[in-house]
């Protein structure tokens, strides 16, 4: 059993709550905030923008009041580098003024009009030019509506209903989503028609074609593995070419669902970045730097399919988030954003680990460097990681200790080597705590 010196359990009980105090007195616009909601909001915060602040309530701020480039305001005046960017949202930076420009021209003739626009017809112009293998785009406002939509197309293509996902991987939050299957108002019967398979696992996926190729609609995949707590899992390069051939031979579609990655690692797709060669593949977070858009791409083949599928909501054809889009994805093709994105994550990744190393953590970034995860090998509490947030929020930079992190293009090398600086002082402050719980 773990045990600390009465002196070093003092000093602990003390940092605490100094640590605690100071907070409450950091965010109380924010506390105040919290109070009001909690009476007319389930939770106070609906939805997932509550996390990480439940991890701990006293040293987060609950809400924003603006962002700028690299840099997110609460509503206590308090500035942060973010390295959450919305999400993965924000590829150019909050406000970008080239893409918010071209949603106020769009607006300004109204917004949600009774029929499409041309922006419609422009951007999937746009996406067919740009993502390799796409014939025709559809859309919709959030990450779920576009796996939804694909997956549908799936069904009507080929007259199944199964749809097969990977262990431990998210595709949204409606009922058939196989990550979702559990928890309040969930049913087993919302993903009675879902299968799941190990991630880059050749037995097991050679296993489930030979029991259920011929019922399978569809496979979904993530570009790469990203589970929600853990590492990130590049792709099996092998894994990836007999997922192909086994969809081939059964009358498959394999569903790319490019919702978090998306236009981050390749214009063209994140499958041309791995080398596959999907039928379906859903965007969204980054397609419109924060305004609210999601996309499906698909073959030529799907089009019949895709345009018998009944699938809509009031605002999806809104001209201006696809306004945002247009000029969000010119100006990351103008400014070789990708190249841009790559080297910034690869900047702050390469300097945090030498920190750990000076640090003598054993910590661990995998994923790509636009949007790594990192993670400290036996941590499996998330404890370390929870307190290096804590750490780095006192500093001025939000990261999230259990999802994986983004850059955004505003995060230039100098704003990259304060955060460094932020990070050196974390992770310093969070091993004199981990070191003063080691048994006596």
């Amino acid at each position: 059993m773990n045990r600390t010196s009465p002196a070093a359990s003092s000093a602990k009980s003390t940092a605490k709550s100094t640590a605690k105090s100071t907070a409450a007195a950091r965010y109380p616009a924010s506390r105040t905030l919290l109070r009001r909601a909690a009476q007319v909001i389930p939770g106070g915060v609906w939805g997932h923008n509550k996390f990480p602040a439940v991890l701990s309530p006293e040293h987060y701020p609950w809400f924003a009041e603006r962002g700028q480039g690299a840099r997110v305001q609460d509503v206590d005046g308090n500035w942060y580098t973010d390295f959450l960017c919305g999400y993965g949202t924000s590829v150019h930076g909050y406000a970008q003024p080239e893409v918010d420009a071209a949603v106020a021209e769009e607006a300004s003739r109204g917004e949600c009009l009774s029929q499409a626009t041309a922006r419609s017809v422009e951007l999937a112009e746009l996406l067919v030019a740009t993502v390799e293998g796409a014939a025709w785009a559809a859309w919709g406002k959030s990450g779920s509506d576009a796996t939804w939509i694909a997956l549908l197309t799936a069904r009507a293509h080929t007259g199944r209903s199964l749809v097969a996902c990977v262990d431990g991987a998210y595709h949204g939050s409606h009922g058939w989503c196989a990550w979702c299957n559990s928890g309040a108002g969930r049913d087993s019967s919302d993903s009675s028609a879902v299968v799941t398979v190990p991630w880059n696992d050749l037995g097991a996926l050679e296993a489930l074609f030979r029991t259920r190729g011929p019922q399978l609609a569809a496979v979904a995949i993530t570009p790469f593995h990203h589970p929600i707590p853990g590492a990130a899992e590049l792709p099996d390069p092998a894994w990836l070419a007999a997922l192909r051939e086994h969809c081939d031979r059964h009358g498959t579609l394999l569903i790319s669902d490019d919702v978090r990655a998306g236009f981050r690692l390749d214009l063209r797709g994140s499958h041309a970045h791995f080398g596959y060669r999907p039928d379906l593949v859903c965007f969204s977070k980054a397609i419109a730097n924060g305004w609210p858009l999601a996309a499906v791409t698909g073959t030529d083949a799907l089009r019949d399919a895709a345009a018998e599928v009944f699938a809509a909501g009031t605002f999806w054809n809104a001209g201006s988030a696809m306004a945002a889009a247009l000029a969000s994805l010119r100006l990351m093709k103008r400014q070789g954003t990708v190249d841009v994105l790559r080297a910034r994550g690869e900047q702050f990744t390469s300097g945090l680990l030498a920190l750990a190393r000076r640090h003598r953590v054993p910590l661990r970034v995998s994923g790509p460097p636009a949007m790594p995860t990192v993670t400290v090998d036996g941590d499996t509490e998330h404890a370390w990681m929870s307190r290096f947030a804590i750490h780095m929020t006192a500093e001025g930079a939000l990261v999230h200790p259990t999802h994986n992190w983004f850059v955004s293009a505003a995060h230039d090398e100098a704003v990259i080597e304060e955060s460094l600086d932020c990070a050196a002082r974390a992770m310093q402050r969070t091993q004199e705590e981990r070191e003063a719980t080691v048994p006596a």
